[in-house]
């Protein structure tokens, strides 16, 4: 199974767990819910799915990686009770809280959701002491006398036993308690993630034309080679902020990343290639619609190889990805920036407090105070917890600007001239004009980027080529695409797409005529 599909299946299993039924009970008994244990070669990405699918479902979410505990920290600290039993006083073995247990509660208590997954990762790694602990927990859900709370799904995750020399073999009846699932790599799986996680066009690129290096893991009795996916997503993240830092690439750096040194200098060639045309092709002047830039990149493509049409496909879906992360990110923005207001003047109106600016220092008190609950218990995600906290540095500028009476209204475009000047005598105004000029600036950029897309499309038409099926498939699998193209729908790539469709099916057609014969 490959890592999209097991995301669907930990969704589908906290779905099943939490169902109820007309009595109001788990319609699933918790005796009968099986853990869930994700078994796959480290950096796949089992920790992420895992956050997704609780997240998703709107539950919440604990995390422990077992190999950080010992058996004290996961059973509790013991201590000596007394009870009565039959007229006789005796003393009792009893333990502490687990501090795993207590940690589930804490979310409960904190978040006021009641049903949540519970994740375990690299459970088959724990130590000796803590293994028959773990094992009692997989079976039983108990960690000695304390229970996993109704509604909480339990799940685990670990490497095999290639990959870690010290993973520990489940018996037979812990594996028949247990809802197995065995992950591999898989690129096709892992690319339309990374499409909408703005991963560096050149590691696109580049694994689009050599798949079986996605994954690579190769041990001798003298040395280890691997690449993986983490590896390439942080890989990603550090050759981004270089090159916004201006900052050297060297064949070092890839190698930092990638444990393979064939593998790193194969693809520090590749990047600096890609790298090179990029600062030769005027692909952003193209997508703005400049007629010579245009000119340039359509001369490029009829005089190349494939390779290198693939090279410039990249490069133009990096810009526009880029672009629409921007707006992306400014939607979120904007809508955390109407629920802060929203909640701002519902804070206001509870506490009784005339004036915005006096009410405001206790409310970003509170809002902060909620923001680390969320991001504790991953009640939402990284991006989300993000636009909240700069909506309220936002917020706390506006108001300061208001009060010294020395701001403008935002612009409604990019345009900076003729500022108009808001009465400083009601902050509610205020704050909502700067709203509207959120909105006004957002349909702008919402133009611009459709503008874009389009100009794109136009320019890998006429070769119609396989590089434009694969611009076509790209744009098609980007989440950020797709939700952007259903809110300002292109008829240009509606019809495209439709040809996409038909000639992937006339050439199903055929391959199964093919057979027939």
């Amino acid at each position: 199974m490959n890592i999209k599909e097991a995301k669907q299946e930990v969704i589908h299993t906290i779905l099943a767990y939490t169902a109820k039924n007309q009595w109001g009970n788990y319609a699933i008994p918790q005796g009968r819910q099986r853990p869930l244990l994700l078994i796959g070669p480290p950096g796949i990405g089992k920790t992420a799915i895992m956050e997704q699918a609780a997240t998703e479902c709107g539950v919440g979410f604990v995390s422990y990686t077992m190999t950080h505990h010992t058996r004290q920290s996961a059973i509790g600290l013991p201590y000596i009770s007394h009870q009565q039993f039959d007229g006789h006083e005796y003393s009792v073995t009893e333990y502490t809280m687990s501090e795993i247990i207590a940690s589930v509660y804490r979310c409960i208590k904190e978040s006021g959701k009641k049903e949540g997954l519970l994740f375990l990762d690299e459970i088959n790694c724990v130590s000796e002491t803590l293994a028959p602990v773990m094992l009692q927990f997989l079976q039983n859900k108990t960690f000695g006398n304390q229970r996993l709370p109704e509604g909480w799904v339990l799940a685990a995750a670990g490497n095999p036993q290639e990959y870690n020399k010290s993973v520990r073999e489940f018996d037979l009846a812990t594996l028949d308690r247990l809802k197995y699932i065995t992950l591999e790599a898989d690129y096709e799986a892992w690319r339309p993630y990374a499409l909408s996680a703005g991963i560096h066009g050149a590691i696109l690129s580049y694994l689009d034309t050599h798949k079986d290096r996605f994954y690579v893991l190769q041990q001798t009795f003298t040395e280890k080679t691997f690449a993986t996916a983490r590896g390439w997503e942080d890989l990603s993240c550090i050759l981004l902020q270089y090159e916004a830092l201006h900052l050297p690439v060297t064949p070092d750096l890839m190698a930092q990343y990638l444990h393979c040194e064939d593998l790193a200098r194969d693809f520090y060639g590749y990047y600096h290639l890609y790298t090179t045309r990029q600062e030769d092709l005027p692909v952003l002047p193209m997508l703005s619609g400049d007629a010579d830039g245009t000119a340039k990149c359509q001369e490029f493509l009829t005089g190349t190889s494939f390779d290198e049409k693939l090279l410039l496909v990249h490069t133009c879906l990096s810009a526009l990805n880029s672009r629409l992360q921007e707006y992306e990110n400014s939607c979120c923005r904007l809508s955390a920036f109407q629920n802060v207001l929203e909640r701002l003047q519902r804070y206001q109106k509870q506490t009784g407090t005339k004036s915005l600016p006096e009410v405001l220092p206790s409310f970003l008190k509170k809002e902060e105070d909620i923001l680390l609950v969320r991001r504790e218990h991953a009640l939402s995600s990284e991006q989300e917890l993000q636009n909240t906290k700069a909506m309220l540095y936002e917020l706390r500028q506006l108001l300061y600007e208001y009060q010294s009476e020395k701001t403008s209204m935002p612009q409604a475009s990019h345009d900076q001239s003729s500022p108009r000047i808001v009465p400083a005598d009601d902050a509610a105004l205020f704050l909502e004009a700067a709203r509207r000029a959120k909105e006004s600036s957002l349909a702008s950029d919402a133009d611009q980027l459709s503008s874009m897309i389009d100009q794109c499309l136009n320019m890998f038409l006429p070769a119609n080529g396989p590089e434009y099926i694969v611009l076509l498939s790209s744009l098609s699998q980007n989440a950020l695409f797709t939700r952007f193209i259903k809110k300002y729908p292109s008829a240009l790539f509606e019809a495209q797409s439709d040809r996409l469709k038909l000639r992937s099916r006339e050439e199903q057609l055929r391959q199964e005529l093919s057979n027939l014969k």
